[in-house]
Parts: C-alpha cells; structure tokens; sequence
C-alpha cells in the first residue's frame, strides 16, 4: 500500500516538473507566408508570427506587401521605440530616408479596418525583431524603374531577394 502511494507521488512530482520546465520555454512564433497572413486575417489577428514580406518605407508610408497578393492590401508596419539592437542593426542595412526591402518580420498582426497614415489600410503589423534584410530600391525611382525592380526581386517576383 506505502508502496503505491510512492510510486504514484513520484509520477505526478515528474508530471509537474515537466509541465513546469515547459513554461519556462518561449516557443518562437509561427512563420507563415504574407500572402497566408492576408488570406487568412481573422485566423492571425492579434497573434505573433513571422513573416517575409517587402517592406516600402519613406516619408509618409511604412507598409508590407507581396506581389503575389496585392489584391488583399497592404499591411502598415511599425516597429515600437524600444526595438532591440539586433532588429535595429538590422534595418539599418537598408536605405536611409525611403527605399524598399525584402525582411523577416516577427511581431503581431492586427486586422484594425483603418490604420497608418490617414487610416489607408486594412492591417497593421507591429514588428518585435526584423532581420534578413535585401535592398530592393534605393531611395525613391520612377514608378517604371520601382516595377522593374520589384517584379524581379520584391516578395512574389521571380527572383526574391
């Protein structure tokens, strides 16, 4: 009888300390394609996910986007003051002012129906860490020179970056 009481003690004491280990763990966010991400925005609203994605950036637009479903819009992304050294490393490797690149993107997706600048998209995305970053365009070109190269080396082009 003390026998089984032991045995049984110590199978929920090992069940518990697993299941506490596992707490302490941060399991990292899924990636998930973008174009996933706009197909499919009740199911990643509000969550943590990473993607690749082009990022376009200047004076007054800071958005995501993939040419293979610009049909679904564009995602405003904005990375909070206090991103960390590495993501800020990272994105320092693109253009200074405006330009476009290709990036790994880790942060929350939200489906707000207006955000950004002057309300002008259906979705925001707020960046925790950003690495991988492939300069597409340097600073702002002619809108034939910007097509150019995005349908080469932009997300959903035929040679990505």
């Amino acid at each position: 009888m003390i026998h089984s009481f032991y045995r049984r003690f110590l199978g929920i004491a090992f069940l518990c300390s697993a299941f506490c280990s596992c707490l302490g763990q941060e399991s990292s966010p899924p990636t998930v394609s973008f174009c996933e991400l706009l197909n499919n925005p009740e199911r990643y609203n509000m969550k943590e996910v990473t993607v690749r994605a082009t990022y376009k950036y200047g004076y007054e637009w800071s958005y995501l986007y993939c040419l293979s479903c610009m049909d679904k819009g564009r995602v405003w992304l904005e990375f909070p003051f206090n991103l960390d050294a590495s993501a800020t490393k990272a994105l320092k490797r693109g253009p200074k002012g405006a330009g476009t690149v290709n990036v790994t993107v880790q942060g929350t997706f939200i489906k707000c129906g207006s955000c950004g600048h002057q309300g002008a998209y259906p979705f925001k995305f707020v960046g925790t860490k950003a690495s991988n970053v492939a300069v597409v365009i340097k600073g702002m070109k002619s809108r034939d020179e910007e097509q150019t190269a995005e349908k080469q080396w932009a997300c959903g082009g035929t040679n990505p970056k």
